[in-house]
């Protein structure tokens, strides 16, 4: 027991000697104190339970009798001292001038609803009357032409008809107020605009322009007299190659014309004598005579194959002597021959001609050099056209169109270079997924280089007198696109500082600026810098404000 009683006295508080002396009396009282714990521990666990269900039940209380409406933020802080003010805490202006809470302030006038040609409501096109200017707009054909242009080309960005923010106007309760916030305005203006598909490009030679120059037949480079980059006019002489078959197709025309002569005088002698000799020989002699003719003209040929300008003319009444002299330099220049000697010239000489005008941009040979009839000798260029080969977008393609014009900036230069399409391939490219347009650009000036690199752009629609507005102007604002326009009475003595929200439907967008291809007319000033302000008091009001 002594034991016991010195454990408790270690575990815990000592017990009152009328515990001791009474153990029912105690044990009673324990109970008592296990029930009130058991139920404290009961009501601790229900309470979060409670406490929501008496939430809920005050909001179902509040809601019925406020018609379940959000209370202004006066009501909410229980400001009444700012309602006895006369100001308007859901659109921070004084509750007297505001015409949003107001209509008949500043009466709006007629709604014409959704204008399905052009994608907006309220489209100032149809009814001028909707544009803040202060004077009625003139509507013109070219304008509604231009629109009807923008539409057609390809999809534009589309507005919701369902959307309502159009008819929301921003109030401030001063001009001052609004330079406070920031807002800064542009003018909507006219300004030529470009609507283009882009596309990176590479430059390359007209292989209609390429000329591969090489030799008729096999034989030595004699000589070779141009070099890379000169200048060569069409039948210029560029090089020369000693042929041993243009040797023998020369010796072999000697003797044909030789044997012609021959075979001639033998029949008009023979003629002369017709019925002295017999019958038989002036015929073998007439056919000897046209054997000779057909040699001349199968050597005239074999030359003329060869390139070299003959032709049976040139041999008619010709000594063997007379004809040797004309042919040693055939096809050679009086500029060449002035400068060969005639005595130590081999005869076999045969001219590489240029075909076209052009600049050399390889040669491959020198003199000294043995070479067959098809190796390149030199290759001549005519640069003043060049191709330019663009891999554009598989989905751009579809709105590229032969004759549409191109431009051109290579890389690391400042010039541009205009031409046209000339040519789409049917193919799409399997790795790149792009598909290859042509242009010809004119390269008179010879800056265009064989395989540069550069940005092109296909030029899809050009408007000289677009209607334009700065990027800045113009709102995404989930079902819409939006501009916030100036009232036309903004300065006014007397008139209310508002801003109205206009639907707009943009066109391309570039250098800082978009074409407007309807809500928007040349004079209407909109906001620009701080619109943000007046975002947020649309997203305020969608947000269910008021």
């Amino acid at each position: 027991m002594s034991q016991s009683i010195a454990d408790g006295k270690r575990d815990g508080p000592s017990l009152p000697e009328s515990h001791e002396a009474n153990p029912e009396m105690f044990q009673e009282e324990a109970g008592r104190t296990d029930r009130v714990s058991f139920l404290w521990r009961r009501l601790r666990r229900a309470a979060p339970t409670v406490l929501v269900l008496a939430a809920l039940a005050g909001l179902g209380y509040f809601g019925h009798h406020t018609g379940w409406k959000i209370p202004k933020f006066s009501q909410l802080t229980g400001s009444v001292l700012l309602a006895d003010q006369d100001w308007c805490i859901e659109h921070g202006v004084p509750e007297s001038i505001c015409v949003a809470c107001d209509a008949s302030l500043m009466p709006k006038g007629k709604l014409h609803g959704w204008c399905k040609e052009h994608g907006v409501a309220e489209c100032p096109w149809h009814h001028g009357e909707m544009a803040q200017l202060s004077e009625p707009p003139q509507i013109s054909p070219a304008d509604l032409d231009r629109a009807r242009r923008a539409l057609a080309l390809k999809q534009r960005p589309k507005n919701d008809p369902a959307c309502q923010l159009h008819l929301r106007r921003i109030q401030f309760a001063s001009r001052e107020a609004v330079d406070k916030v920031g807002i800064d305005i542009a003018l909507v203006d006219r300004a030529p605009i470009v609507e283009a598909v882009f596309a990176t490009g590479e430059i390359a030679y007209d292989p209609t322009r390429v000329a591969r120059l090489s030799s008729r037949t096999a034989g030595t480079v004699w000589r070779v007299d141009k070099s890379v980059g000169e200048s060569v006019q069409t039948g210029e002489v560029v090089a020369l190659v000693d042929a041993a078959e243009v040797g023998r197709a020369k010796a072999e025309l000697l003797q044909a014309v030789t044997q012609l002569d021959l075979q001639t005088k033998t029949y008009r002698r023979l003629a002369h004598l017709e019925g002295v000799v017999p019958g038989r020989r002036l015929l073998e002699a007439e056919t000897a005579q046209a054997a000779a003719e057909i040699a001349v003209h199968k050597a005239i040929q074999a030359l003329v194959n060869l390139g070299l300008p003959i032709s049976r003319a040139d041999v008619r009444d010709q000594t063997a002597d007379q004809l040797s002299r004309r042919i040693q330099f055939l096809g050679l220049s009086s500029g060449i021959t002035a400068q060969l000697d005639a005595r130590q010239t081999t005869t076999n000489l045969i001219p590489v001609i240029a075909h076209r005008d052009g600049i050399v941009v390889t040669r491959d040979v020198v003199a000294g050099e043995v070479i067959d009839r098809s190796e390149t000798l030199l290759t001549v260029v005519d640069t003043s056209e060049m191709w330019l080969l663009l891999d554009v977008r598989l989905e751009d393609a579809e709105y590229v169109r032969l004759g549409q014009r191109v431009f051109f900036h290579p890389d690391g230069s400042a010039d541009n270079h205009a031409g046209t399409a000339t040519w789409i391939s049917t193919e799409v490219d399997p790795e790149t997924r792009t598909v290859k347009v042509r242009a010809e650009l004119p390269n008179a000036d010879r800056r265009l280089r064989n395989e540069s690199f550069g940005a092109g752009q296909i030029v899809l629609r050009e408007e000289q007198d677009a209607i334009v507005a700065p990027v800045e102007a113009i709102h995404w604002e989930g079902c819409c696109h939006v501009a916030f326009v100036r009232d036309k009475d903004y300065f006014k003595k007397g008139s209310y500082t508002v801003f109205h929200t206009r639907m707009v439907r943009p066109g391309v967008t570039h250098g800082g600026i978009t074409e407007v291809i309807a809500g928007l007319l040349p004079g209407e000033v909109v906001v620009t810098l701080g619109s943000d302000v007046l975002r947020a008091e649309l997203l305020k009001g969608n947000l269910g404000a008021g």
